[in-house]
């Protein structure tokens, strides 16, 4: 998360003209008037708490998700958009268990992001189905995209089902643009796949754990309330990660829930469904 205003900071129009250029390019545009009804779902003596939580919010935008493809794709060894440059075969596939998941669009960003959208890079991307026929074999590379894991349950869960299509023993690489240390661990542990991540998120970016400090004890027992009329089942975020992450195409359900849970009883500023 990133470091919020000091305690008592005024809502002026500096902060939220702020705010409003840090999620401008959210999947369901951000305004002004959707965050002063977001604030008003805080009592009185907690608005300047709400404020400081939207302080906090890390929001990944559309422009670094691209560069950090970029940056992640260049640093695999044996990568090279020249054919006759690359090691072995190379083969790009959405981290998914169906069409329209984030995988698929995340492989559409990858694309996009390092210039491959030409018909001569075609054969580079493919879908999970197609991985039986092109056989990879322990001299090829498949590179599996997706954008975020928080506790690595997912992942681990879907590679059994990748697994049985790679019997030919490539070189697995879990592409993402961020990943809590713990999802990093248990990939790393739990499955053959080499994940690689542009934002690293600790223990520290977890709003609940002693180790955030940017809320006191006090604040957060108030945060989890509100959390807790937000989404009585996951009122820490999904897994209890308990995080302020939001991705512009949409926001992960490991953050907390008064960010994106939107129902009768609260409406999130960013919903993550449309």
């Amino acid at each position: 998360m990133k470091r919020p205003l000091n305690r008592g900071a005024a809502v002026d129009e500096t902060r939220y003209a702020r705010w409003l250029a840090e999620f401008a390019g959210y999947r369901n545009p951000v305004t002004r008037g959707m965050v002063e009804l977001w604030l008003r779902q805080f009592s009185a003596a907690d608005q300047d708490l709400a404020a400081r939580i939207l302080d906090a919010v890390l929001f990944i935008g559309n422009q670094k998700i691209h560069t950090s493809f970029r940056e992640l794709l260049n640093s695999l060894e044996g990568w090279d958009k020249v054919k006759s440059r690359r090691r072995g075969r190379w083969f790009f596939v959405p981290f998914s268990g169906s069409t329209g998941e984030s995988g698929d669009s995340m492989l559409h960003s990858l694309r996009m992001s390092t210039s491959m959208s030409k018909k001569q890079y075609n054969n580079l991307f493919i879908h999970r189905s197609e991985l039986v026929s092109k056989q990879p074999s322990a001299e090829d590379t498949v590179v599996l995209v997706d954008d975020f894991s928080g506790t690595g349950t997912q992942a681990c869960d879907s590679w059994h089902i990748f697994e049985e299509l790679l019997t030919g023993g490539p070189r697995v690489v879990l592409m993402l643009i961020a990943a809590t240390e713990s999802a990093l661990a248990r990939i790393t542990d739990e499955t053959e796949m080499e994940p690689i991540c542009a934002v690293t998120l600790t223990r520290r970016d977890n709003l609940f754990q002693a180790d955030c400090v940017h809320f006191n004890e006090g604040e957060k027992d108030t945060i989890l309330g509100y959390c807790a009329t937000a989404d009585r089942r996951y009122p820490r975020g999904f897994g209890e990660a308990g995080l302020l992450l939001v991705l512009a195409h949409r926001t992960p359900n490991d953050t907390i829930p008064i960010l994106h849970a939107t129902h009768d009883e609260w409406h999130g500023l960013f919903p993550r469904h449309d």
